[in-house]
């Protein structure tokens, strides 16, 4: 292994440009293992005295908006290496303060300190998101002023058009709207039309086109008309059209519906049909009659393959599977040898899979693998149709169709393939079902099913894996030049202050570690200063990579205790274990508190805004979006909450509430309430192997991963709580205790 990171360390000195000074750094000696600060665990009147730079973060976390503003200077001033992260927290206080209806004084006061270091706005990871908020609180300023009619602000508007501030489409039709404006005001009316102009360049709105066309009257020219086009319609059109208006007036719905296919089939292109292409849908899903839904799609079959496999894939998407079928396999024979088939066998399997209709789904299937072999929704056809024969009982043609699938070396498929592979075996091979078992094992260590499978072969006792080597030496140095050698000490000094998020974001600036022990070095180092993401992140990459690291003590470091004392009050208000609630957290956000995901949910938990409010309320909770979702006090016991509810709903089964919590309450029961054989499953306290099906029958990849994702952490957790296990015919059946206070 020293030999082999040697070569590393020698490649990249080779690469360093001549003449750069690179550093060598021990880890362990520059993150030494003395406390850093932790402003997220303690209460603030338990805090001993902070440094400025940590009491400003400090206020910032606890919405002390005034108190932030107020010290900011000072910091802004002494912290050299750090302004661009201060300044950004600056901002975010003023503005915070200016919204609790404060005057603008302290977005002024930080603006203008800020506008004299024009490099912050250049490098550093900060950049973008300085730049962005600064922009967007000086045009707030530039606003009020432009009101006031003040003509002072021409300058700073001129300025802000500077690149350095990266202005969006929006906000540069913003200020050249106000340079008009305070062109107007001087009467400037050339200079007015044309910065008016120039901001429609970049969004055109009522009110620039209200404006020039003024200047155009003042000129003495006429104000722009834009033509009304000739209607392209035909009078037949005209008439259809009128005829679905008054349909839908005398509630004439399926009348409504079947002029409008007729619109979209005899005037395919024109204008009535582009207005009309969804309205035959929007019609079906108004109908709440079972029998006028049924003749409503057998309406919406006379319309073309295209149109039909359109309004097939809105249907699947809003789980109403029975209408998707139908019009999916409309669709399948309409467009038969078009690439668009593909598609539609695809739905039409998958929504017959979906209702139980098991031999439809094989049926659809079926002409998937055959005749779109290779196709992304032929695997996954193979996929479903061996969990449709091994829910049937039919061993053996469930583990051939596994092993064609595994043979196209697909990962999205590797896992769960192997899994029920091994146990469509072990009803039909046993002894091959243990090579088997093995291999997954080997492969997949940590996963839900590669635990599953050890502790089965162990009589049901869970262990840490056996290591030959225990004694691991790690590696602990690395190298570092340019930017490379700023980033780390900015990483140093921000985290050693609490500075979590920002710290965080300032790894991106350090070179790529390829060493497995180094990485492990490293995440253990990250975890000592709450930096959990990044320490979870190379915790798995090094034990993928070098098995030997797959010991106790390294799979600790992934699975931390913070914030025990929150997590065990609301297990105990709740009646939730917190193994499941810190199984929750690590997989929703990896314990990164300021986590946003791409739908916007909040922080440890994950709560999006509208259930966040929802809660609070239940709760009787005052919060400010986002700020509150990113504290942990108020985030884990409204997350726990939300935890307690889907269990609530549903029947304290554990698998069932974290796929509600993660797809929504609302979809998982439709799902669940299209089969017998899964909704018997709730009030079934089971885990057995039939009874665990559902998991990969899920409609939402993500959903189906999640899932199992958050039962591995359970186990993982349990393991590092208690130590070696036995465990029980139900895997999570004590992990809900309803005598909770």
């Amino acid at each position: 292994m020293m030999k082999k990171t040697s070569v590393l360390m020698l490649a990249l000195a080779a690469s360093v440009p001549v003449g750069a000074q690179v550093s060598k750094i021990s880890v362990l000696k520059d993150l030494p293992a003395k406390p850093v600060v932790d402003l997220y665990s303690l209460k603030s009147e338990k805090k001993t005295k902070l440094s400025p730079l940590s009491q400003l973060k400090d206020y910032e976390i606890r919405l002390k908006w005034s108190e932030c503003s107020k010290l900011a200077p000072k910091v802004f001033a002494t912290s050299k290496d750090l302004q661009g992260w201060v300044a950004l927290a600056w901002l975010h206080c003023a503005e915070q303060e200016n919204k609790k209806g404060s005057s603008t004084l302290s977005i002024q006061a930080a603006l203008n300190a800020i506008d004299g270091h024009e490099k912050l706005f250049a490098e550093g990871p900060w950049s973008s998101d300085l730049a962005q908020s600064y922009s967007s609180l000086r045009l707030k300023i530039l606003e009020a002023q432009v009101a006031k009619k003040d003509l002072k602000a021409v300058t700073a508007l001129e300025k802000i058009l500077a690149d350095r501030y990266q202005l969006s489409k929006d906000q540069k039709a913003l200020v050249y709207q106000l340079l008009g404006d305070l062109a107007l005001l001087k009467v400037n009316y050339p200079e007015a039309q044309f910065l008016f102009e120039q901001a429609q360049e970049y969004k055109d709105s009522a009110y620039l086109q209200e404006k020039l066309d003024f200047l155009k009257k003042a000129r003495g020219e006429t104000a722009t008309v834009l033509p009304i086009p000739a209607p392209l319609e035909t009078g037949e059109e005209i008439r259809i059209e009128e005829r679905i208006r008054q349909s839908m007036k005398q509630n004439e719905v399926t009348s409504a519906i079947q002029d409008a296919v007729i619109i979209l089939n005899q005037y395919p292109g024109s204008r009535s049909a582009r207005r009309l292409k969804d309205r035959p849908l929007e019609i079906y899903l108004q109908i709440s009659d079972a029998n006028a839904k049924s003749k409503a799609l057998n309406l919406m079959e006379e319309a073309d393959g295209s149109r039909i496999l359109e309004w097939a894939q809105n249907l699947h998407r809003r789980a109403d599977y029975a209408a998707a079928l139908k019009l999916s396999e409309e669709a399948s024979e309409k467009l038969s040898g078009s690439a668009q088939a593909t598609s539609a066998l695809w739905m039409a399997g998958r929504s017959a899979h979906f209702l139980g209709q098991y031999g439809e789904a094989l049926k659809y299937f079926n002409k998937l693998i055959v005749g779109h072999n290779g196709s992304d929704e032929a695997a996954e056809a193979l996929f479903r149709s061996s969990l449709i024969y091994y829910r049937q009982k039919d061993y053996s043609s469930s583990s051939a169709l596994l092993e064609r699938l595994l043979l196209q070396n697909r990962d999205r498929y590797d896992l769960n393939g192997r899994y029920w592979l091994v146990r469509a075996l072990q009803q039909t091979n046993p002894e091959r079902a243990k090579i088997e078992a093995a291999d997954l094992i080997n492969r997949y260590p940590f996963s839900y099913y590669g635990l599953r499978l050890r502790a089965e072969a162990q009589d049901m006792k869970l262990t840490w894996p056996e290591v030959k080597e225990k004694n691991i030496s790690l590696q602990s140095d690395i190298y570092l030049v340019g930017e490379q050698k700023k980033s780390w000490q900015r990483f140093k000094e921000l985290s050693a202050a609490g500075w979590l998020t920002e710290a965080q974001k300032e790894l991106s600036g350090l070179p790529p570690i390829k060493d497995a022990t180094l990485k492990m070095t490293m995440a253990q180092k990250f975890a000592d200063r709450g930096q959990f993401m990044p320490a979870i992140r190379f915790v798995n990459e090094a034990m993928e990579a070098d098995p030997h690291l797959r010991q106790e003590q390294f799979l600790k470091i992934g699975y931390p205790m913070i914030f025990k004392d929150l997590y065990n009050a609301e297990s105990e208000r709740y009646g939730v274990s917190s193994v499941v609630l810190r199984s929750l957290t690590r997989q929703e956000s990896g314990f990164n508190l300021r986590a946003v995901s791409t739908s916007n949910a909040l922080g440890l938990m994950q709560m999006i805004p509208p259930t966040a409010q929802e809660v609070s309320k239940k709760l009787g909770l005052k919060i400010e979006l986002p700020d509150d979702m990113f504290r942990p006090e108020v985030n884990i016991p409204m997350g726990s909450f939300y935890v307690s509810q889907m269990l609530d709903q549903f029947k304290d089964n554990i698998p069932f509430a974290l796929a509600a919590y993660n797809a929504g309450p609302t979809r998982v029961k439709i799902w669940i309430e299209l089969r017998p054989e899964v909704s018997a499953l709730l009030t079934k306290q089971s885990s057995e192997i039939a009874d665990e099906l559902w998991f990969d029958e899920l409609p939402w990849t993500e959903t189906s991963f999640y899932v199992k994702a958050i039962l591995r952490n359970i186990l993982l957790y349990r393991l590092v709580d208690e130590g070696p296990l036995t465990l029980k015919p139900v895997l999570w059946a004590d992990l809900r205790n309803k005598k909770a206070k």
